[in-house]
């Protein structure tokens, strides 16, 4: 199964999922990734005039974008600018799967340039799922954008330093090489947890390791003072009404976006997906 992205109408492709399970991660070449560290990114806003989205990536890459210089612009000016050899670009784009009408949104960092004649030739150096595609109730993850930024900092950095990497391996790299999660401390808010472990005992029981409910606007606080200790929760899930089945589970650390455990599924139709005793159990095991 190959999910492609929109970005204003075009058509890329972007990440591959082989059997629910298996996720192949885009990832640049070295010579991509090199001409990236020479060029400006300009981050694309959205075109909504009222986003949460706007207000949160400003903020994120004020504070957290450190890699490239960076520049703000309108999604009109993109087609333009796209041509230039010296811009990268870290724009939201439109996810699908081929032959499914699934769509997600997705933080894409991708490089321009005038030999990429069209959207779809632009090299994809990182991509983070945001939300379904449809899904207007930005806040449940624009407290998180900070820490999809500083993931893609993380990520275009591993590439860089291993060249051997490839789409297939990079998310085993990322399980094999993030630290012990013992030394860490796991934030969740409580809907994004299974029922059956929404006490503070039940938790304790599930997972070994230190582990703690908190707000939204806490783990937003977390990644913004960098905390080296935090471990935070990245879930998409199927918006009321929608019909969709898929979702997106993801463990990460505050302050620099390291993947610490990763699972994708099908759900069962109107259900929802949530973070369970056996994803606490393989997250402990890393």
């Amino acid at each position: 199964m190959n999910i492609r992205r929109l970005i204003l109408i075009s058509v890329i492709a972007v990440i591959s999922i082989s059997a629910l399970a298996q996720i192949k991660v885009p990832i640049g070449t070295q010579s991509e990734i090199n001409t990236f560290y020479n060029t400006t990114t300009y981050v694309v806003m959205k075109n909504e005039f009222m986003s949460d989205y706007n207000i949160a990536i400003k903020q994120a890459v004020e504070k957290h974008w450190t890699i490239t210089p960076y520049k703000f612009i309108k999604a009109s000016e993109f087609e333009k600018l796209r041509h230039d050899d010296d811009k990268s670009f870290l724009v939201v784009n439109i996810a699908y799967f081929d032959g499914d009408d699934t769509k997600f949104e997705f933080m894409i960092l991708s490089l321009g340039g005038s030999k990429y004649k069209t959207v779809d030739d632009m090299p994809t150096l990182c991509a983070v799922p945001l939300c379904y595609y449809g899904d207007e109730d930005e806040e449940k993850y624009t407290y998180k954008i900070g820490a999809m930024v500083k993931h893609c900092q993380t990520h275009v950095d591993i590439c860089h330093k291993h060249p051997e990497l490839k789409k297939e391996t990079i998310l085993d790299y990322y399980l094999n090489n993030s630290s012990n999660p013992a030394e860490k401390k796991l934030y969740l808010l409580k809907d994004e947890i299974s029922e059956d472990l929404r006490s503070n005992s039940a938790l304790k029981d599930a997972y070994p390791y230190d582990a703690e409910f908190v707000t939204a606007e806490r783990i937003e606080e977390l990644i913004n003072g960098n905390d080296d200790k935090a471990l935070i929760a990245l879930i998409i899930n199927p918006f009321e009404g929608s019909g969709h089945q898929y979702c997106f589970k993801l463990i990460i650390d505050a302050k620099e976006g390291m993947i610490y455990y990763y699972d994708f599924q099908k759900l069962k139709k109107n259900t929802t997906g949530y973070i369970t005793s056996d994803d606490l159990k393989k997250l402990s095991k890393q």
